[in-house]
């Protein structure tokens, strides 16, 4: 009977500084407040032309993070993504283009993965090119008919 009750209490003294632990831990993990993304994409592939610098279906190479946000020491969602221009329907012909997104709860970038393909819509901001889910910018899978779109809007412009 001795045994049981040192048992039980090994248990419970077990659970109280699991629990004291967690608290401790979790009153220093705080969470910064979440902002959602608000913007209006464009609503036809002729918007998204006129409003865009450059516009080109791609395939991304490379995707990359800040070495601060990396280590944690820095937040800022930027990442730079490199893709390999297949067509380019706008903007100076290139075989491969930088693009910036930020993956930032108010910031609206694109979570690109590398080796798929994408129609990506580049805005010009202050200090570098950039895209989001804002600019129209979408998964090659889902962009078959705006494509033909481009490609007649761009024939139409040339005649």
């Amino acid at each position: 009977m001795c045994g049981d009750v040192a048992a039980v209490v090994r248990t419970l003294m077990r659970l109280v500084a699991f629990i004291f632990v967690w608290l401790t831990v979790g009153s220093f993990v705080v969470p910064g407040p979440m902002m959602a993304c608000t913007c209006a994409a464009p609503a036809t592939a002729a918007e998204a032309l006129q409003r865009s610098v450059a516009v080109f279906s791609g395939k991304v190479t490379a995707v990359h993070r800040p070495l601060w946000d990396r280590l944690g020491v820095s937040h800022t969602g930027r990442h730079r993504v490199t893709f390999a221009v297949l067509k380019s329907w706008k903007g100076s012909p290139v075989s491969n283009m930088d693009v910036i997104t930020r993956l930032t709860g108010e910031a609206c970038g694109f979570p690109f993965q590398a080796n798929r393909e994408y129609l990506v819509y580049v805005v010009s901001e202050p200090e570098d090119l950039q895209t989001g889910i804002c600019t129209g910018t979408k998964n090659i899978s889902d962009a078959v008919l705006e494509m033909k779109q481009l490609d007649e809007l761009v024939a139409g412009a040339e005649k």
